[in-house]
């Protein structure tokens, strides 16, 4: 494990995160977060506006090139019978709520790189300085971890009660249903992914699996919330391979871009052949996949030239940030391992004999 972080010039100037690596600008590092999730939300809230003002309702949804809609429309919001679509200001609404929430974020990363602390441990507002943190400090980086698990948990049962008390899109009987007890098959979780018969999880087909699957890994994140903010990492896990050090900022970062693209790669491959979350009605037909020098997915349905369903939009995007963000996870990682990828010129100068005198 890394007990100090190199902070000399090995990161260009134009490496702009690389100003948060030294610990004592915690409050630009957290400014950094916050603004993060507000560009997320403006970037959701306008284009919610651009795709509701585009969207004929007479239309099909997924021939539209619209990749928002058909996510609310297939969480219950603003239809009816057989996914037809009854209320469209529901949209309006729901991108005006990520609109004020991004810039109230946007608000708050302002005040914490320009207005508060730089250095956490100064203290601030409520308990600031309970999450301040140091590369060599295990410990309170699993604090912070915990933290986050939390809150990723919370918000997959706040979606369990979605569906319980308002419910969402069900394509096989083409109503908003709502699932009356969620967790009633939670036992099922355990049969996904282990080869039994009826149980692929990218094929999962009705609610009450989908609920209870939800349910599990809300529950899930938020007991490990609370181990990590109560306990140290373990020795093995510190001393991830010989050579690794994952407490610096290039083995944090390697070690989340690397969870992303995982996460992407399934999102993807779930998208392309799941008509259950995602609803035919919503985003098309199920996708093919194809392989070229990179796997792409292809329309199964007859379309024009030039078009493409939002179901096909949907997997390819998610397929390539999914890549980018293993190449980041690669870049990182490797240096992280101590490679030095300023140094590859020189080394190919040395071998090819044009080595400067």
């Amino acid at each position: 494990m890394a007990t100090k972080v190199d902070t000399s010039p090995e990161y260009p100037w134009f490496a702009g995160n690389s100003r948060l690596i030294d610990t004592s600008v915690q409050g630009k590092w957290l400014a950094a977060h916050i603004a993060q999730i507000g560009i997320i939300m403006i970037w959701v809230g306008l284009n919610v506006f651009s795709e509701n003002q585009a969207f004929d309702p007479s239309l099909p949804m997924f021939d539209q090139g619209l990749v928002l809609i058909p996510h609310l429309a297939a969480e219950g919001f603003g239809i009816g019978s057989g996914g037809v679509v009854t209320n469209t200001f529901v949209y309006t609404q729901v991108g005006a709520i990520h609109m004020v929430a991004g810039l109230v974020l946007l608000a708050g990363a302002y005040f914490h790189g320009a207005i508060g602390p730089s250095d956490l441990t100064e203290g601030g507002r409520g308990n600031t300085e309970r999450f301040a943190f140091a590369w060599d400090d295990p410990k309170q980086l699993g604090y912070i971890l915990g933290n986050h698990l939390i809150f990723i948990g919370f918000a997959s049962l706040i979606f369990v009660g979605w569906m319980k008390f308002h419910g969402i899109y069900d394509p096989t009987v083409g109503e908003v249903v709502k699932v009356a007890a969620p967790g009633s098959t939670i036992a099922n979780v355990f049969k996904y992914g282990w080869s039994t018969p009826g149980y692929n999880p990218f094929f999962v087909d009705n609610l009450d699996d989908l609920a209870s699957g939800h349910l599990f890994i809300g529950l899930f994140d938020i007991a490990g919330g609370i181990w990590h903010i109560n306990v140290a990492p373990f020795k093995w896990e510190q001393d991830l391979g010989s050579r690794i050090s994952i407490y610096t900022p290039d083995g944090l970062i390697g070690t989340a871009l690397g969870g992303v693209a995982i996460m992407g790669f399934i999102s993807t491959y779930f998208c392309c052949v799941n008509t259950f979350a995602f609803p035919v009605e919503f985003y098309g037909a199920a996708c093919e996949v194809k392989f070229g020098i990179a796997p792409w997915f292809k329309d199964t349905a007859d379309l024009a030239e030039g078009f493409y369903t939002s179901r096909a939009w949907l997997c390819n995007v998610t397929y390539y940030v999914a890549f980018y963000c293993l190449q980041g996870h690669l870049f990182h990682s490797l240096r992280a391992m101590g490679f030095k990828f300023e140094n590859i010129p020189a080394v190919i100068a040395r071998d090819t004999g044009n080595a400067p005198v």
